[in-house]
């Protein structure tokens, strides 16, 4: 699966499937191979293409690594492409939660 190519520690993980689409990107589930516990990564795509995506996106994730609370999801790592050059994506890796916040359609 062609999820990320060559940024930071990507050969770390072993993607699983995508589990959908978040706020400005697609989420997958993976391995944590050193650690052997799942994660969910987030690919944020084209991070500079619009300036008020950029400030947003920045916000979220420093939010959510300064923020710790056990409702809250944990930022574990945040992955950066190996130069200024190619920085295009942005790869957030954050704990697996298992539980769905979408409201549930009783019958």
């Amino acid at each position: 699966m062609d999820f990320f190519t060559e940024y930071g520690d990507a050969k770390r993980y072993k993607i699983l499937g995508i589990i959908g689409k978040g706020s400005y990107g697609v989420v997958c589930v993976a391995l944590d191979t050193q650690t052997r516990e799942k994660v969910a990564i987030k690919k944020i795509q084209d991070v500079f293409e619009h300036a008020s995506n950029v400030i947003r996106i920045l916000r979220e994730v420093k939010l959510l690594r300064l923020l710790r609370h056990h409702d809250m999801v944990e930022v574990k790592r945040t992955m950066l492409p190996p130069s200024k050059r190619e920085f295009k994506d942005i790869f957030v890796v954050f704990e697996l939660m298992e539980s769905d916040l979408s409201p549930s359609h009783k019958s």
